[in-house]
C-alpha cells in the first residue's frame, strides 16, 4: 500500500508542477505521461487493494484457478477506468464553469486518448506487479 501512495503523491506532484509552470499549455503533449502515470498510480492503488482484502477471497466451482487470471486484470482497468471517467468530468465541469482561452477538454479524441492513456499505466501496474 506504501508503493501505491508513493506512486500517487510523485504522480500529484508532477501535476501540480505542470499547473504551477504552466506546463500542460507549453507543452502540448504534457497530460499524455500524466494520464499515463495517472492510470499506473491508480493501478497501483487496485493492485494494494486487492492485495490487502480481496487477494484472500476464494472462488468455487471449476473455474476458480482461471478466475483470478481475469479478475484481477478487469479489477484493476474497471478501477481505472472509473476514475479516469471522473477525471474527465472534473474536466469538462472545469471548462464549464472557469471558461478559458485553454480549454482542458478541447475535444472528443483528446478525451478518448485520455482514456486509452489511463489504461496504458493500468496495465503497466498489473505487468509490474502480477503475481506469479
Amino acid at each position: 500500500m506504501k508503493k501505491a501512495w508513493l506512486i500517487i503523491g510523485i504522480v500529484l506532484l508532477a501535476h501540480a508542477v505542470g499547473l504551477f509552470f504552466g506546463l500542460y499549455d507549453l507543452i502540448s503533449w504534457y497530460d499524455i505521461p500524466m494520464h499515463v502515470g495517472g492510470g499506473f498510480a491508480m493501478g497501483a492503488l487496485a493492485l494494494a487493494i486487492w492485495h490487502e482484502g480481496i487477494e484472500d477471497v476464494t472462488f468455487k466451482g471449476a473455474l476458480e484457478r482461471h478466475l483470478k487470471w481475469w479478475l484481477v486484470p478487469a479489477m484493476v482497468l474497471g478501477f481505472v477506468s472509473l476514475i479516469g471517467i471522473v477525471w474527465e468530468l472534473h474536466e469538462w465541469l472545469l471548462d464549464l464553469v472557469l471558461p478559458s482561452d485553454a480549454l482542458r477538454q478541447p475535444d472528443l479524441p483528446d478525451t478518448m486518448m485520455d482514456f486509452v492513456n489511463d489504461l496504458v499505466g493500468a496495465a503497466a501496474a498489473i505487468f509490474i506487479w502480477r503475481k506469479k
